[in-house]
């Protein structure tokens, strides 16, 4: 049986680095005209396998990078914006950071159920 709780943070934490490297993209070509903001989307189907407790809908599926339909800021076409970006990438780096936490503290819990030692869950 597939632990959901680990699979989850797995897609989670690759979700944030996929998310981090379409960030630091937008941030390089902020100033490029015609550039189209990236967008990671998984947290909706995420939360849908979640629910339906479907680890095989979970394992098969990858987070995408989208170009971004938003209209643009600029008048070269550009519809990147340094706030957004920033804000997105704090926010990233948050779910990334607690992700790896209770990644960590979930592979703690299995260590001590193995070896039997009951301080350390």
């Amino acid at each position: 049986m597939q632990d959901l709780t680990l699979l989850s943070l797995e897609k989670m934490l690759d979700t944030a680095t996929l998310r981090h490297k379409a960030i630091a993209n937008n941030l390089a070509n902020a100033n490029t005209p015609g550039y189209r903001r990236r967008i990671v989307s998984f947290d909706d189907h995420l939360a849908k396998a979640i629910a339906a407790r479907d680890p095989g809908a979970l394992r098969s599926w990858r987070p995408k990078v989208t170009t971004s339909s938003e209209a643009a800021l600029s008048p070269d076409g550009n519809n990147v914006s340094l706030e957004r970006e920033l804000a997105d990438l704090m926010k990233n780096s948050l779910v990334y950071s607690t992700c790896a936490q209770l990644l960590s503290a979930r592979l703690a819990a299995y260590k001590a159920a193995i070896s039997g030692d009951s301080r350390s869950a």
